[in-house]
């Protein structure tokens, strides 16, 4: 009976992800020709092509059957592992990330998270920027995260769709072009108001830029900016601005990310009112 070794699905699965054997073999640390030969020998044990040959990267019928099923396997080989690792230690510390718009509310609730995990007794937390949260989870530096807007493919346990608004002091702005504080480039927040102020022909400039939202927070309170804001988040003395010329935003998606059934149970618990008011997807 045939098998496919994990390391030959994980090359395959890497280069279709990255669309290239020289990102793959970046991502797993494994030199390109490797990477080459692991996709090789995928096709020598399915005796079959796996990309079209007519356009690159384009996946033939088996290679879409290869692709969806190794991802599966590869999630459930590696949950097993992390499973196995925890069982064997099991006063490690759970590894969470947050995004730091939510840490004044989440990290507060880290108990909820104890109970069903039953696997650590305390929490390395890591609040950042939510496509830094997410390359760590992928990385597998963390064991469950939420995040906005960025997507990991495969232990995306729930989403919810969450309402963006403008936030200042005394709710209107002041200044034309307009001043902002926002979180850098490549996020979720930033690429909305930004998209949406350019698709306006808005004036603006960037007078904070900061991964930190209690920073974003403190630059739009201390009068200097308004800022794009989950609604509910805004601290104190921050209001919705109500000057009709600011161009609406589209809301954002929040991800639940984990590695278990246990610790996925744990984290609705963990979330719990924070998100029980949005709109589940």
């Amino acid at each position: 009976m045939r098998s496919i070794p994990i390391d030959v699905l994980r090359a395959f699965v890497a280069v279709v992800e990255a669309r290239g054997f020289t990102r793959a073999a970046e991502e797993l640390d494994r030199s390109q020709p490797t990477i080459s030969l692991q996709v090789k020998r995928l096709e020598e044990l399915v005796e079959a092509p796996l990309f079209e040959k007519a356009a690159r990267f384009e996946l033939t019928a088996v290679g879409a059957v290869c692709f969806d099923y190794g991802k599966r396997l590869l999630h459930l080989h590696d949950s097993m592992l992390d499973e196995a690792s925890r069982r064997k230690a099991p006063d490690s510390m759970l590894r969470v990330g947050v995004a730091s718009e939510f840490a004044g509310r989440l990290i507060p609730r880290l108990g909820q998270l104890r109970p069903n995990a039953a696997v650590a007794t305390g929490f390395e937390v890591v609040t950042d920027a939510s496509e830094s949260l997410a390359s760590a989870f992928r990385q597998r530096a963390l064991d469950i995260a939420f995040v906005i807007g960025a997507e990991v493919d495969g232990q995306v346990v729930a989403r919810w769709r969450a309402p963006l608004r403008w936030f200042g002091v005394g709710g209107r702005p002041v200044k034309h072009p307009l001043p902002i504080a926002i979180a850098p480039r490549g996020s979720a927040l930033h690429e909305a108001a930004v998209d949406a102020l350019r698709a306006q022909g808005r004036r603006f400039d960037i007078v904070c830029l900061s991964a930190d939202f209690a920073v974003i927070a403190a630059a739009a309170s201390a009068g200097l900016a308004v800022a794009p804001m989950i609604e509910g988040l805004a601290p104190d003395g921050l209001r919705p601005c109500h000057d009709k010329t600011l161009p609406a935003l589209p809301p954002v998606t929040l991800s639940l990310l984990a590695r278990t059934k246990a610790l996925a149970a744990a984290g609705r618990r963990w979330l719990g009112d924070a998100v029980e008011t949005l709109q589940s997807l």
